[in-house]
């Protein structure tokens, strides 16, 4: 538009040089009807391929923005300032850099451009493209002389929209959304980093709305995950790694966190997720330390349960926890046994707690076995001697911020025995049962 605008300009100063004075009129408007045919024709637009070229011109290379800015019309800008540009291509470049040198590019066909977007789109819960984005063809950079992995989304990609006439523009909103998702994400790192706990509870707060999610819990949960970035996260910010932005997704590798053996460097990935109601979902998977050592079981007395490993009979149960109220003796079938390795199921009721005795028979009917699953299912027993049957989601969740994320278990070791501890919740999500299994006795909740 502003070689448009120049030639117009030159074309009036000629017009008026050449022409009489009595004809001004006349000339000025012959010279607006010239301007607007100028400014109406196809040579106005550039194609789709050179407004990818400039984008790709300006995330090359910092010194390109504003030349690759001017170049491209005011149309296919779509209101964008050269601030917003510049901050755009900025990002992309962010994330062009971990690939190496730009080489190439290429525009996906259209049947890989609907995978890429579909799988945006699913991850964010979405069905559809926004109508305001307009068509999008989505424009893939190539490298060369680099030895730096692609990641799962395919590299360093960006949008190109198209209107209905099939012109190509840059999206003033979808360049805008972009940009408040990659801020969005970089302010709850800047909360972490800080170790802000009171911020990152506001960005915390939106994403719970269940009401077992009280302040209090929420507050515990930003508590846990900022000791979580404090304790366990090596990288500083400017080396986490964008791997893609878009106004759907935005994905993140941090790529040097301590890993669960407490020695070596893995990576920690985040997501971002912006839904159709336009409300962010981050997903920030942090794995739940837990104290193994703090672990038991305690009956009403708080005295400690001690029959994990123990190998059991009929006597050795009764000395150790006390008489039952009934044993029942279970023939399991051939399924089962082939499972649980044993051929009967002792189960051991008592005021509070039941007992599963995997065991053997001898020549004379008497069993013995080891116990594979234990269920709380009163406030007689609890674990630690303050979790058990009764107890609300909510306080559980003071207690334990992130079991939520673990579909409300955990695994604990005991001796050189891994176990499982399994909660079930009434309808008021009131603990119901708590279950502590073997792990390798554990039946994953369908």
């Amino acid at each position: 538009m502003k070689s448009v605008a120049r030639r117009a300009l030159s074309v009036i100063l000629a017009v008026l040089m050449i022409v009489p004075a009595v004809f001004v009129l006349q000339s000025c408007r012959f010279v607006d009807e010239i301007r607007e045919k100028m400014i109406d024709t196809p040579e106005d637009y550039i194609s789709k391929q050179e407004l990818a070229r400039l984008i790709i011109s300006a995330i090359s290379n910092q010194g390109n923005v504003a030349d690759s800015f001017s170049q491209i019309p005011d149309a296919q800008l779509n209101g964008i300032s050269y601030s917003v540009f510049n901050e755009y291509v900025s990002i992309l470049r962010d994330i062009s850099y971990e690939y190496g040198t730009v080489t190439s590019f290429r525009f996906l066909n259209e049947g890989d451009a609907a995978e890429y977007v579909n799988g945006l789109l699913d991850r964010s819960g979405r069905t559809e493209v926004p109508d305001k984005y307009g068509k999008l063809d989505v424009v893939e950079l190539e490298y060369g002389g680099t030895d730096k992995k692609e990641n799962s989304y395919g590299g360093c990609r960006f949008f190109v929209s198209e209107d209905k006439t099939g012109v190509a523009y840059l999206s003033k909103d979808l360049v805008t959304d972009t940009i408040a998702t990659h801020n969005y994400l970089m302010h709850y790192f800047t909360m972490l980093e800080n170790n802000n706990t009171d911020g990152l509870f506001a960005l915390l707060e939106p994403l719970y709305d269940s009401d077992i999610y009280i302040n209090s819990v929420i507050s515990a949960k930003a508590q846990y995950i900022a000791e979580y970035y404090m304790l366990k996260v090596r990288s500083v910010m400017n080396e986490y790694v964008f791997d893609v932005v878009t106004p759907f997704v935005v994905h993140v590798t941090i790529p040097k966190v301590i890993g669960d053996d407490g020695e070596s460097l893995t990576n920690h990935e985040v997501t971002l997720a912006v839904g159709a109601d336009g409300n962010y979902m981050i997903y920030d998977d942090i794995p739940w330390y837990l104290d193994s050592a703090s672990i038991g079981i305690y009956d009403a007395n708080q005295n400690p349960v001690r029959i994990q490993g123990v190998i059991l009979n009929d006597a050795k149960l009764r000395a150790l926890i006390g008489d039952p109220i009934v044993v029942n003796r279970v023939e399991l079938s051939e399924e089962d046994k082939a499972f649980y390795g044993k051929p009967l199921k002792i189960r051991a009721f008592y005021n509070g707690i039941i007992f599963d005795i995997f065991a053997e028979e001898d020549k004379d009917g008497k069993w013995s076995g080891e116990v594979g699953d234990m269920i709380i299912y009163s406030n007689t027993y609890s674990i630690d001697g303050h979790i058990s049957a009764g107890m609300n989601k909510s306080e559980l969740l003071l207690i334990y911020p992130m079991i939520d994320e673990e579909n409300f278990t955990f695994r604990f070791t005991s001796g050189k025995t891994e176990y499982v501890v399994d909660f079930t919740f009434d309808e008021n999500n009131n603990i119901e049962y708590v279950n502590i299994i073997k792990s390798d006795l554990y039946r994953q909740k369908s």
